[in-house]
């Protein structure tokens, strides 16, 4: 127990380190949010106020291949990830590996029930039931009161996103076993997190900050539970 103490007091200053980066991320995305037009200019560039309407919303390219598309997408790379876990189980050379691959199909999981609960509690509606965008809700910023009509809420965090951001935990968990498989893992997430984000930007679904809360939420989930990991099996 000793010894695990002084791991963790060696660690101490690293762990800090990046605790500070993480407050600092969260704190500029809602800074972002409040104080500049981010969210609306960007969201705006795919909304007609003649028609008042997300002419993307429902065109088949973007309904169907980019937002279920992708979404299915993600869910088969978890069950691939899956059966190759329980294919490694036999192979003793490869046990970080499994032990990696493990933890990353149990964290993706957490991850995406964190934002999938944090959307649920969530007051703030997506931008096409907003009055600013063609519908009836009230637009109100992260931390100011809520509005007498605030519509349907649950929008915030994007919950779309997260079918790409929980893969930052394969990346995480894979960086100390093997480089290469980490690097495809953080080029996966980052891609299929983008994609997904600007799906949900161009439909109206979502704003920017909905999209970078949601990677936040997903890295800070992973970050948490594999240094929890770590120190349990260090």
């Amino acid at each position: 127990m000793l010894q695990s103490g002084a791991r963790l007091f060696d660690h101490a200053p690293h762990i800090l380190r990046e605790l500070w980066w993480l407050a600092g991320a969260l704190a500029l995305i809602f800074l972002l949010a409040r104080y500049t037009p981010l969210d609306h200019a960007l969201t705006g560039f795919f909304y007609d106020p003649a028609t008042r309407q997300f002419p993307l919303r429902d065109a088949a390219f973007w309904a169907v291949i980019m937002h279920t598309g992708l979404k299915y997408l993600s869910v088969a790379a978890w069950f691939a990830l899956l059966v190759y876990w329980l294919a490694l189980r036999g192979h003793r050379s490869r046990q970080p590996l499994r032990r990696a691959i493990g933890f990353t199909l149990i964290v993706a999981l957490l991850a995406a029930f964190a934002v999938s609960s944090l959307r649920a509690l969530s007051a703030h509606s997506c931008p096409w039931e907003l009055s600013l965008f063609g519908g009836t809700a009230d637009y109100f910023r992260f931390f100011d009161a809520v509005p007498l009509n605030p519509g349907s809420g649950r929008c915030a965090p994007s919950g779309h996103a997260a079918s790409g951001f929980v893969w930052f935990t394969a990346w995480i968990a894979l960086r100390g076993v093997d480089r290469s498989k980490a690097r495809f893992a953080l080029v996966f997430s980052l891609s299929l997190g983008v994609l997904t984000g600007l799906t949900q930007l161009a439909r109206g679904a979502h704003f920017l900050s909905h999209v970078l809360l949601t990677a936040w939420l997903c890295f800070a989930v992973a970050w948490v539970c594999h240094r929890a990991w770590a120190r349990c099996n260090g």
